[in-house]
């Protein structure tokens, strides 16, 4: 038979220990046949290194969207969490999804930092509170951090989301991005404009601690 692969799965007969290799039920080179079919529909699903075939699996991975580099799950009473060896000259771009879930004082701001880098950052932070009000936060070439959200306290998670661009190409890092906490939303943007080179990033509390949480790093394929 002609293998069915891959609109459906194959049906072989297996052969019993005592069937003739001339057998009519199952003939010694039908075996042979449908297995070589078998595999040949295999190898070109799953496709060769580089494969340029856009159904073939190689090719799929090779060219999604986002591909998931790592998580970090947020210790207990931490002062800071840091996410190493999440950059690399395989993705120019990333997209971190952060989620905490309790911080130990409210209203703080959180810091996101990048690499090593002690200054540079360029950027601001605008947030609505649940009475319409509205603040802006900047920071300038004197600060190694950008805000990317404010705490809550118990019981009251802080999320956020952010894309940043080129931070492990030496030259200039942007990082733009939306926060809820409780009661407040808002966006932020902001540049490191000091040609860092960052392999990890690190995110901490203005004050106090934060328990619990993950943090989860994606790559942009550069298509």
């Amino acid at each position: 038979m002609a293998t069915n692969f891959p609109s459906s799965l194959d049906s072989f007969t297996n052969p019993s220990g005592t069937d003739a290799m001339d057998s009519v039920t199952v003939p010694h080179a039908t075996q042979h046949a449908d297995l070589n079919d078998a595999v040949e529909a295999l190898e070109a699903k799953v496709g060769v290194d580089g494969s340029a075939v856009t159904t073939s699996l190689d090719y799929q991975v090779a060219n999604q969207g986002l591909t998931f580099i790592k998580s970090v799950t947020v210790g207990s009473g931490v002062s800071s969490v840091t996410v190493s060896d999440c950059f690399s000259s395989t993705f120019d771009n990333y997209k971190i999804v952060f989620q905490f879930d309790t911080f130990s004082v409210n209203n703080a701001a959180i810091h996101f930092s990048l690499g090593t880098a002690t200054n540079g950052w360029y950027g601001k932070m605008g947030i609505t509170a649940w009475n319409g009000s509205f603040t802006q936060n900047q920071v300038g070439a004197a600060s190694g951090y950008m805000q990317i959200g404010n705490t809550s306290t118990t019981n009251k998670s802080v999320s956020s989301v952010m894309d940043i661009v080129r931070p492990y190409i030496s030259g200039r890092t942007q990082a733009y991005g939306q926060h809820y906490g409780n009661g407040y939303v808002g966006d932020y943007q902001g540049s490191e404009e000091f040609s860092v080179s960052a392999t990890s990033f690190t995110v901490a509390g203005s004050a106090g601690t934060m328990t619990d949480g993950v943090i989860r790093v994606y790559g942009y394929n550069n298509g």
